[in-house]
């Protein structure tokens, strides 16, 4: 067997097959959830960064498919779920302190949703 050379190949030729799909395309196109977005009806915080290895352009949202309750964030840097700044012996994550933030805007509409 030749040798991968992306993750896309790897999708290819094993992970679709492996899970009944009928290649690569087919994999990303069933299990995208770019076309539920319009969907999201409770508040949704989703980071996004532009640099992730595993994804490309085509799953940038266009704003105008986003549901009211989405709040989407991409950021030029990040990596997949980086988002680390700061000195390699003093990092900072970024996603732990955005996450907070935004539940707290968010608290009252979650709390009422429960109650």
């Amino acid at each position: 067997m030749a040798s991968i050379g992306s993750l896309r190949e790897f999708d290819e030729r094993i992970t679709a097959p492996v899970h009944g799909f009928a290649g690569a395309d087919d994999y990303y196109r069933r299990c995208s959830g770019l076309p539920r977005l319009s969907d999201i009806a409770t508040p949704t915080l989703i980071l996004h960064a532009a640099d992730d290895p595993f994804m490309t352009d085509a799953v940038i949202p266009e704003t105008a498919t986003l549901a009211p309750a989405i709040t989407y964030e991409l950021s030029r840097h990040g990596g997949h779920v980086g988002f680390i700044q700061g000195l390699p012996w003093r990092p900072r994550y970024w996603l732990e302190q955005r996450v907070p933030l935004w539940l707290e805007q968010h608290w009252p509409s979650f709390h009422q949703e429960t109650e």
